[in-house]
């Protein structure tokens, strides 16, 4: 059986996977909110910790997130309302391979060079 009759036979969609993965891996500010995801945090800690982020991007890449089902948003109801984002079973397990990645390359490139 080929790749393509495999994914095929699970519903995998392998176009809209490599979709995402650039999408998530071609912008910078997706990767360090990922990396920021530790334990629930409030978009205003978000911008507090990656200085050059707007507002605009962060809402952006954070619908895209969960769109994407890596993070998930928690409203609490209270005044003002309280929003805290946290890492889905999904989004730790990339922030895993992200991280196996990094030190893969970290092992594989030769910084001299450069």
């Amino acid at each position: 059986m080929s790749e393509t009759d495999l994914s095929a036979a699970s519903g995998y969609d392998q176009s809209e996977a490599f979709h995402r993965v650039t999408d998530i891996l071609k912008c910078k500010w997706a990767l360090a909110i990922l990396n920021l995801l530790d334990e629930p945090i409030r978009p205003s800690q978000i911008i507090d910790a990656l200085p050059g982020l707007t507002s605009k991007v962060l809402n952006d890449r954070l619908r895209k997130l969960e769109s994407f089902e890596l993070v998930s948003r928690e409203v609490y109801p209270e005044i003002p309302p309280r929003v805290e984002y946290v890492l889905t079973d999904e989004g730790r397990a990339l922030k895993r391979i992200l991280a196996d990645l990094i030190a893969f390359i970290g092992r594989s490139v030769d910084v001299s060079a450069e």
